[in-house]
C-alpha cells in the first residue's frame, strides 16, 4: 500500500517521540539532514525544487518541551505559535486552516503533530476536510496519520530506545516507497536534569 507522507507520534519507556517518513512516486531522490534544532526534508538535485516547490521544508522542529513534525512548512508556523504561548492543539488548527491542502495535481493534504510531555496531536487538512485531535499518551503507544490511504488518526506499532532506531523504524514501516525517514526523542528524566528538549535522528538509506 503506498500511504504518502507518514506522521507518527508517541511514547515509548517513558520518553515521547515524533517520527515521519518520506514516501514517495514522483521524487524519490530526496534526504532528511539535522539543521540545529530541524530537521530538513530537501531534494538531492535543487532544479526539482522548480517543478515542485512542497519537496522541500522542515519535517521536525523542537523546543525544550514540545516537538513539531509536519509534511511541509506548516511545521514552522507551529512551532512559532506555540512558542508564543498558542496550546500546541491550537497552534495546529490554525496552521492548517491557514495553509489549508497543497495545491498540486493531487491536493495533496497537508498533515502534522505534536508532542508536549504526555500529549500527542494529530491534524490533517484535506480539499474537502480538517481535522484535529488530542491524545493522552500511553507508554508504548504510538498513532499515525499519513497523506493517502491512512488519512484517519490510528493506532501504530512502532518503538526505539533512541531517536535512532524510530527513524529506522518508521522507514521500515510496510508501506511502500520508502525515501528517508527522520525522529526527535525527549531525553530522559534523568538527562533533563542537564539538558532539556529532544535528541534528533535521521536515517537515508543512501
Amino acid at each position: 500500500m503506498y500511504v504518502g507522507r507518514i506522521v507518527i507520534v508517541g511514547q515509548n519507556l517513558g520518553r515521547s517521540y515524533v517520527a515521519y517518513r518520506v514516501s514517495s512516486r514522483s521524487f524519490p531522490n530526496r534526504r532528511a539532514e539535522i539543521r540545529g534544532r530541524s530537521i530538513l526534508v530537501s531534494p538531492l538535485n535543487p532544479e526539482d525544487l522548480a517543478k515542485n516547490p512542497y519537496i522541500a521544508y522542515n519535517c521536525i522542529r523542537v523546543t525544550d518541551r514540545t516537538a513539531v513534525v509536519a509534511n511541509g512548512t506548516q511545521s514552522d508556523m507551529i512551532l512559532e505559535r506555540i512558542e508564543d504561548g498558542m496550546r500546541p492543539l491550537d497552534a495546529i488548527s490554525l496552521s492548517l486552516v491557514a495553509y489549508g491542502y497543497e495545491r498540486d495535481e493531487l491536493d495533496t493534504p497537508r498533515i502534522a503533530g505534536a508532542v508536549h510531555g504526555h500529549r500527542a496531536y494529530l491534524g490533517i487538512a484535506k480539499k474537502d476536510e480538517f481535522r484535529v485531535k488530542e491524545f493522552d499518551l500511553m507508554d508504548g503507544q504510538s498513532f499515525m496519520v499519513a497523506t493517502y490511504e491512512k488519512a484517519n488518526f490510528e493506532s501504530i506499532n512502532i518503538a526505539g530506545q533512541s531517536s535512532k532506531e524510530i527513524a529506522r523504524a518508521a522507514f521500515e514501516l510496510s508501506f511502500e516507497r520508502p525515501v528517508c525517514a527522520a525522529a526527535a526523542l525527549s531525553f530522559s528524566k534523568e538527562a533533563e536534569k542537564e539538558s532539556k528538549g529532544f535528541e534528533l535522528a535521521v536515517f537515508n538509506p543512501m
